[in-house]
């Protein structure tokens, strides 16, 4: 990711070091404060580069095994409490936070809270992408803490959508999409929709623990709702007939439910299918697809009306939105 990719989105930095000291300066410019240790310093390599994105930035890390270290002496009177979700890229790292730990591999997600002590053991060819967000942004559930240094496995829910979305606009960075304004109106759609997706990615996992605080039976119906529609984006003919009637409601009722929570049906459909439709379109695994199969796979089987959807979004054509995303 270099420097200049940033333009119109932010500023960048970025360092390549060579020894341990130099290392722990550079990530506590670009992440956080550390304190670094490594077994063999003389034999240390690592490179840390970031590009901020308005409230939020993401930043690329590779280096040789080390630990570092945060703890209530680093924390300071840092004013910030932001949330960093870590995407394992290769390599492993272990991650201790809130007397949990949690082991990543290549694929796999974690987070962990700025404001508390955390600890991370990076091994051999360890190479990662970092996502810092304000806590309370995009309405991060308060309890969404108590996933901190959780595994969030590569292959479970909404892990693997947002980790395209990351590596796309990590991509997209590398290659200044930024520079023009379309690029950069991009990009912005872009960390919205990995900020909103985290945020789903949160919920999710709180609701398979358990952890989700009691809610009333019109959210909870409202949760059933959204479950049903992410489980049947792919159907062209998902209406709020077939949603009511799945569920065993008038679609009076159902109408009634989501206005109650300030939305419609159709353009809960259609923001979470476009969600889906721009992860794949920046997933470099999907670079073969054609961009009409991916508006199909989720919902948008009129090629032309996939193209009007993506550009009143993002201000760019599928196509285009694909290729300032992918190399």
């Amino acid at each position: 990711m270099r420097n200049e990719a940033g333009r119109g989105t932010g500023n960048g930095i970025g360092a390549e070091v060579r020894d341990v000291d130099t290392w722990r300066n550079a990530v506590s410019g670009a992440l956080l404060r550390f304190e670094v240790e490594c077994a063999r310093p003389d034999h240390f390599h690592g490179r840390v580069e970031r590009v901020d994105l308005g409230e939020t930035s993401l930043v690329a890390m590779t280096s040789r095994p080390h630990r570092a270290v945060r703890d209530a002496e680093h924390i300071g009177d840092e004013t910030s409490a932001d949330y960093l979700l870590s995407l394992q890229l290769d390599g492993e790292a272990q991650f201790r936070q809130d007397r949990r730990s949690a082991t990543v591999r290549p694929g796999d997600m974690v987070f962990y809270d700025s404001t508390r002590p955390v600890e991370i053991t990076s091994g051999e060819g360890y190479r990662s992408l970092c996502f810092r967000f304000p806590r309370d942004a995009a309405g991060v559930d308060r309890r969404a803490g108590e996933l901190t240094a959780t595994t969030l496995h590569a292959a479970h829910g909404l892990t693997p959508a947002l980790a395209g979305l990351l590596t796309g606009l990590h991509t997209s960075l590398d290659r200044r999409a930024g520079a023009s304004p379309a690029g950069a109106a991009s990009l912005r759609a872009t960390v919205r929709h990995a900020t909103e997706l985290a945020r789903i990615l949160f919920d999710d996992e709180l609701a398979r623990r358990g952890l989700l605080d009691p809610v009333d039976p019109h959210d909870r119906m409202r949760r059933r709702i959204d479950h049903h529609i992410d489980e049947h984006l792919a159907d062209p003919d998902l209406s709020p007939r077939s949603i009511a009637a799945a569920l065993f409601v008038s679609t009076r009722h159902l109408h009634a439910l989501l206005a109650d929570d300030g939305r419609t049906v159709a353009t809960t459909v259609r923001r979470r299918r476009l969600e889906r439709s721009l992860a794949d379109l920046a997933d470099p695994d999907m670079a073969t697809s054609p961009v009409s199969a991916i508006g199909a796979r989720w919902g948008f089987p009129n090629p032309t009306r996939f193209g009007q959807v993506v550009k009143s979004e993002t201000g760019l054509t599928p196509t285009a939105y694909r290729r300032a995303a992918q190399p």
